[in-house]
C-alpha cells in the first residue's frame, strides 16, 4: 500500500498536478516520497546521460557537464560527475549537525546527501544524488518547492556506460583536472551566487539560448 501511495504522489508531482500539496509534508516526507520511487522518466538527453525536467523547470544554458536550470523563481546549477560515476567513487558525506538541514541519502542502491544552510536571510541548498549535484539559493517560502524540483531531476539521472567510456576514455586526465568534488558540500562558500548573477544579467540582455537550441548544439558536437 505504501508503494502505491508513493507512486501516485510522484506521478502527480511529475505531471505538474496540484492535487498533492507538498506544503503539508516535511522535508523528510518529500525526500522519501520521491527517492523511494526510483522513477526512470527522461525528457532531456545528452551524450552519455539523460534526466527529467519537471513541469515549470527549463534548461537555459549548458556547458560540458554543467547546466543552468530555471523555474521562474530561481536558478539551479546542475553538475553531472561522469568521471566519478565511471570510477564508482564512494559517497563520503558526513552529516553536518550545524546545518539547518543535513541528511545522507541512500535509496535503491543510489547514494548522496542534502544539506541546507542559512546565510544572509536565504537558504543555500545543495543536493547530490547518484553522481549529480544541484545547488540553489532560495527563500524560505520556496524551500520545499526547490527541494522537490532538485530531487525530481537528480533521481531521474541515468547514464549510458558504453557512450561515456568512449567519450571520456581518451580524455580522462582532462576531465579529472576540470572535475569538482561533488561529494563535499560547498556550504555558504559556494561560487554559485556568481553564476546566478551572471545568468540573470544574460537573461535580461536576451543572450541565453533556447532549450531547443542547446540540445541541437549538443547533437551537432
Amino acid at each position: 500500500m505504501k508503494k502505491i501511495v508513493i507512486l501516485l504522489l510522484v506521478t502527480l508531482l511529475l505531471t505538474g498536478c496540484n492535487v498533492v500539496r507538498i506544503d503539508d509534508q516535511s522535508l523528510q516526507g518529500i525526500i522519501d516520497s520521491i527517492l523511494e520511487s526510483d522513477h526512470s522518466l527522461a525528457n532531456v538527453s545528452f551524450e552519455g546521460y539523460k534526466y527529467y525536467l519537471p513541469k515549470g523547470v527549463s534548461l537555459v544554458d549548458k556547458s560540458d557537464y554543467n547546466a543552468i536550470l530555471y523555474d521562474q523563481n530561481h536558478y539551479y546549477y546542475l553538475y553531472v560527475d561522469v568521471v566519478s560515476y565511471l570510477h564508482e567513487v564512494a559517497n563520503n558525506y558526513e552529516v553536518n549537525e550545524e546545518s539547518y538541514y543535513s541528511k545522507r541519502l541512500d535509496y535503491n542502491g543510489k547514494t548522496g546527501y542534502i544539506e541546507i544552510n542559512l546565510s544572509n536571510g536565504k537558504y543555500f541548498v545543495e543536493v547530490m544524488y547518484h553522481y549529480a549535484k544541484i545547488e540553489a539559493w532560495v527563500e524560505e517560502e520556496d524551500l520545499k518547492d526547490a527541494v522537490t524540483n532538485m530531487l525530481l531531476v537528480l533521481s531521474s539521472v541515468s547514464f549510458n556506460d558504453q557512450v561515456l567510456a568512449t567519450l571520456i576514455g581518451d580524455n580522462i586526465l582532462n576531465y579529472t583536472e576540470e572535475s569538482i568534488d561533488i561529494f563535499q558540500p560547498k556550504r555558504e562558500e559556494s561560487e554559485f551566487l556568481e553564476y546566478e548573477q551572471e545568468y540573470i544579467y544574460r537573461a535580461e540582455e536576451g543572450e541565453l539560448p533556447s532549450e531547443d537550441q542547446i540540445q541541437m548544439d549538443e547533437e551537432i558536437k
